[in-house]
């Protein structure tokens, strides 16, 4: 975001006015939301704090907690803050877990889960080289044994909301197995090498404001 961010990311605002991460967590707005967990940097938290009101009116969430934290060296890293507070505060288990980037919207559909999947990916159609992709199954539309992340290997872009159904294989990767996870990608290739059924459904109205150019397209 050179030339433009004189924020932290998920403050920046679009040119509605809308803060970046707002705007993302209304992809949601078809979820009923237990708990909201925002991981933030340290130096920001105050800001965070001071909008933790709207945001969980925004979301509907029945509980918001504002973590500060420290930069953190991957995606995943950053996820891992936020689901142990969610695995060790008493919140509901059985739960599915969503993961949600701070720089996109899309309209994430509700969806039946009739093959027992550990989770779901959402996606548009894109050949951008800074999106993740996938390939998809004819008969039922669930994801191949690859991910490919900042490779294009299809027309299938995912969109960044990650969503975890078997929370209890989710715990097991993220703090007992001995692979390394940068990306979200790589945790759902771990659940495909497991055998697990990782489903996929296309986002409506996705719009991607994570970098300079696409922010320009945006206010287009």
């Amino acid at each position: 975001m050179l030339g433009v961010q004189n924020t932290c990311k998920p403050l920046m605002k679009l040119p509605t006015g809308e803060r970046f991460f707002m705007k993302a967590l209304t992809s949601l707005k078809n979820y009923d939301i237990q708990c909201l967990v925002l991981v933030v940097l340290k130096n920001y938290f105050n800001d965070f704090l001071e909008l933790q009101g709207e945001v969980q009116k925004l979301s509907n969430a029945k509980f918001v907690a504002v973590i500060p934290h420290e930069p953190t060296k991957t995606p995943v890293d950053s996820f891992r803050i936020g689901f142990r507070f969610i695995w060790e505060n008493g919140i509901n288990k059985c739960l599915p877990v969503f993961c949600l980037d701070c720089d996109v919207y899309g309209e994430i559909p509700m969806f039946t889960n009739e093959n027992l999947e550990a989770g779901r990916l959402f996606y548009f159609y894109d050949i951008a080289p800074n999106k993740c992709y996938i390939m998809t199954l004819p008969h039922n539309g669930s994801v191949v044994s690859y991910i490919a992340e900042k490779r294009v290997i299809s027309d299938k872009a995912v969109i960044g909301a990650y969503l975890f159904e078997d929370v209890v294989s989710l715990h097991r990767l993220l703090f007992y197995s001995s692979a390394r996870f940068v990306y979200l990608s790589d945790v759902f290739c771990a659940l495909l090498k497991d055998g697990e059924v990782i489903g996929a459904s296309p986002a409506d109205n996705v719009t991607n404001f994570g970098t300079a150019e696409e922010l320009e397209q945006y206010g287009k």
